[in-house]
């Protein structure tokens, strides 16, 4: 059992790396939606900014149209003021005129109204487009050094899991089903050692009687507080120079 449970705690350090590896995997993968979904929100800003210049546009470029059709028409209407005698026709085709003026006056109001605004959002837009192109820059330098270490790490794991494999066909298919349970409830340590009577995962005291059998290394042990896998750690000889010094 002794030679098993070696084997395993050989395999417990290659899990652990690759439960490292894939932790790290996984926050930089974070990092990765966090940077995409800032560039695409800066995007979507930058398009509603876009779209709402471009409405109002629209209206302006509406509005002077129609000051140029009702401009014409005043203009007809004073041509023919020059060609009628007759007062009263004199008289409406003035007040025509007159009231064309008076709704060009406002249409010309609400057109430097609305070119002010265009002048506001234009400096909105030109400002959040450099954000963005600050942002872009940088994250995509950013985002190359994520692609990388992520390749370097997929690259890492896919060599671990290999050699996981290896060690894994070693062991007693129950044996390591039962490690790769308590691994994953225990996070990812499951065999652990026993010094001075303690157990190296909980930190519990091992009974003397236990401590004995383990040290034998007859059967599989578990921890009674935190039920890890237990073997035997021998003491580190004290050194006969060390000990005169």
């Amino acid at each position: 059992m002794r030679a098993q449970i070696e084997i395993l705690a050989a395999l417990q350090n290659v899990d652990r790396e690759i439960k490292e590896k894939n932790n790290t995997r996984g926050v930089l993968l974070e990092e990765f939606r966090k940077g995409e979904e800032q560039i695409r929100g800066i995007k979507l800003e930058v398009a509603q900014l876009t779209s709402a210049w471009s409405e109002r546009d629209k209206l302006r470029q509406g509005k002077e149209q129609l000051l140029q059709e009702e401009g014409r028409k005043a203009t007809d209407k004073r041509m023919r003021m020059n060609r009628i005698k007759n007062i009263r026709e004199l008289q409406a085709l003035q007040y025509e005129v007159d009231q064309i003026k008076q709704a060009n006056a406002q249409i010309e109001t609400e057109v430097i109204a609305i070119l002010e605004d265009l002048e506001t959002r234009t400096a909105a837009l030109k400002q959040k487009e450099e954000e963005l192109s600050g942002l872009e820059t940088a994250w995509n330098e950013k985002k190359r050094e994520i692609e990388t270490q992520v390749a370097e790490i997929e690259r890492a794991v896919s060599e671990a899991s290999s050699g996981r494999h290896t060690i894994a066909r070693q062991i007693n298919g129950d044996l390591i089903a039962r490690y790769e349970l308590i691994f994953a409830r225990r996070g990812g340590m499951a065999v652990v050692a026993v010094a001075g009577g303690i157990c190296q995962g909980c930190f519990m005291n091992i009974p003397p009687q236990l401590s004995n059998e383990i040290m034998k290394s007859e059967t599989l042990h578990l921890c009674p507080s935190c039920h890890r896998i237990l073997y035997s750690k021998p003491a580190v000889a004290e050194d006969k120079h060390d000990k005169y010094i």
